[in-house]
């Protein structure tokens, strides 16, 4: 019997090891994040977008991706505001505690990262970045990434 997982399922369970560690991050800094919350305030941090076009970024139905953007505008880590080009749009943008949690979770990343390198070493960890930027670009989702975007899972 092989004692090593499967490809997918060690994806997953780093995805997991992950959300788990931004979680905790977030818990010592005494913010009340969900997981789905980083999905919502990456794409508002990346472009303002309206409700309309934040579903299209989380590929969510407009009632889903409204629901989210009530409960972080509740949580404050986002607001809406008018559009300044069309009044009758209403987009979004980050507040200050918003802006806070995407600063804690790109530390916590570039945090985990440097450890990762001390532990397995630099070239297992570009390695690393190397397989998953193939995985994503594959999959076509490598201008989502580097454009700051990322669907809901």
């Amino acid at each position: 019997m092989d004692d090593e997982p499967d490809f997918a399922i060690l994806l997953a369970a780093a995805w997991r090891a992950l959300t788990d560690e931004l979680q905790e991050a977030m818990q010592l800094a005494g913010l009340d994040m969900r997981p789905s919350f980083g999905y919502v305030l990456r794409a508002v941090a990346a472009e303002q977008p309206t409700i309309n076009r934040l579903a299209a970024l989380l590929d969510v139905t407009k009632q889903a991706a409204s629901q989210l953007a009530d409960e972080v505008e509740r949580a404050g880590f986002i607001e809406r505001f008018d559009d300044s080009a069309d009044r009758r749009r209403r987009r979004l943008r980050l507040t200050a505690q918003g802006a806070k949690v995407r600063a804690l979770a790109i530390a916590t990343s570039e945090r985990l990262e440097r450890q990762l390198a001390a532990q397995a070493g630099p070239e297992a960890v570009a390695g690393c970045r190397s397989t998953l930027t193939a995985l994503v670009t594959r999959r076509g989702a490598l201008e989502e990434v580097l454009a700051r975007r990322a669907r809901m899972v």
